[in-house]
């Protein structure tokens, strides 16, 4: 295969192909997920190598870490953030005309993952959201999800979906695309309506009215870009306490949201509690274990069976990486923010429209949720998108900043 092959964004259609992983082996993580996601990662560095031959290392780094991805010993490990940090160096310095067809491969992936979306055995509190009974009752009952992948990553990836179709639809220039991607969009959105997540459904609704806002002033918004990347993970941050705080009205509202609370909290306690782990981390699975050893003991808790994660991609890298790379996380999310808000003066503002939109729906699914642990495909989907914010200007933007910088 020679180069000009591997440069092509065609090359993306690896990423909704990797779902037919499901048809070989039932399994929130099958083997044939993996290994197609592992060479989509591969030939993208391998693109990439003559100009960078850091991305050789990157190669090792991934070849070392896949027995840890195919056969993991806990439900949390290293390798979970290695793949999303994988995932988000193979999108570096990708074009506009390079994200557009990368927008419409992840979007494709709704397609592939429909024979494979299945009925749980749980009732769809979304229904509540409507506000006629009558069309209620006609609805199924019962939320669904791809396959074994549980019903909160599945709608995590089906947001992701939607808001790929509806940022193409907002500025593909081309009738027919758009069209196939706003409807795309749709059947995106409502199978995320249907796992009966709240955050998939509300979520993207949010994130669109939000990328829209900050594109309608986007003067204003570059002008005080690094200011309003820290307002939004300031209000991140701040619903992240309310959510959880004992004293907080937010945190018992159910037994659902209770017994979130009470294992966000045991995580704060238990990884601020030891030294030097609250630096480094406990790794792995040690921090549920810790907090199902609390937790077992109160009869009235959910959680007898053992507790899988934190339900807070912060907190879960808090236990289970430290507060260093929790703090190196947040700047992170500062980082794509503010080069996103930058990014929606250019002639090409589409791909940072959808971007914004992502990144929105990605920081504040992380609070309510262990986003980047667990399943392949919404780690390296999350990083994929997180790189929308180092895209590569076109011929006239990059003329246009050199005279600025000048």
């Amino acid at each position: 295969m020679n180069r000009i092959s591997l440069s092509s964004p065609w090359l993306d259609v690896l990423l909704p192909l990797s779902i037919l992983g499901l048809a070989f082996e039932r399994n929130a993580d099958p083997l044939w997920m993996i290994l197609i996601l592992t060479l989509w990662c591969v030939l993208k560095f391998v693109n990439k190598l003559s100009e960078q031959p850091i991305y050789g290392v990157l190669i090792g780094v991934l070849m070392v870490s896949l027995g840890a991805i195919v056969h993991p010993l806990s439900t949390s490990s290293s390798s979970d953030l290695i793949l999303v940090l994988m995932a988000f160096a193979a999108g570096l310095q990708q074009t506009n005309k390079y994200w557009q067809v990368a927008l419409f491969m992840l979007l494709a992936g709704v397609i592939v993952a429909i024979p494979f979306v299945e009925f749980g055995k749980t009732f769809n509190g979304n229904l509540g959201f409507i506000p006629f009974s009558s069309v209620q009752e006609v609805l199924p009952q019962y939320a669904v999800r791809i396959q074994k992948i549980t019903i909160n990553r599945s709608g995590y990836l089906f947001g992701l979906m939607a808001l790929a179709g509806c940022g193409l639809w907002r500025f593909s220039r081309h009738g027919i695309m758009s069209w196939l991607a706003g409807i795309g969009g749709a059947i995106s959105f409502v199978l995320a309506f249907a796992t009966g997540s709240r955050a998939a459904f509300v979520l993207p609704v949010v994130a669109v009215i939000f990328a829209e806002c900050c594109w309608r002033w986007r003067v204003r918004v570059t002008r005080s870009s690094g200011q309003l990347a820290g307002a939004v993970l300031a209000i991140a941050m701040t619903l992240n306490l309310l959510l959880y705080l004992p004293m907080s009205p937010l945190a018992y509202r159910n037994t659902s949201d209770a017994a979130r609370a009470d294992v966000a909290q045991c995580f704060v306690k238990q990884s601020l509690g030891r030294w030097p782990e609250v630096v480094v981390g406990a790794g792995f699975d040690r921090r549920s274990d810790n907090c199902f050893e609390i937790t077992e003991k109160n009869p009235k808790s959910l959680y007898q069976k053992g507790i899988p994660h934190a339900h807070n991609a912060f907190l879960q890298v808090l236990g289970d990486q430290g507060l260093i790379t929790l703090l190196l996380m947040i700047v992170s999310f500062w980082l794509v923010l503010r080069r996103l808000f930058d990014a929606l003066q250019w002639d090409d503002w589409g791909i940072a429209w959808t971007g914004l939109a992502c990144v929105f729906f990605i920081l504040f699914s992380g609070i309510i949720e262990s986003t980047l642990i667990k399943t392949s495909l919404q780690q390296v989907v999350t990083g994929y998108l997180l790189s929308t914010a180092w895209m590569s200007p076109s011929g006239d933007e990059k003329q246009r900043s050199i005279k600025c910088e000048s």
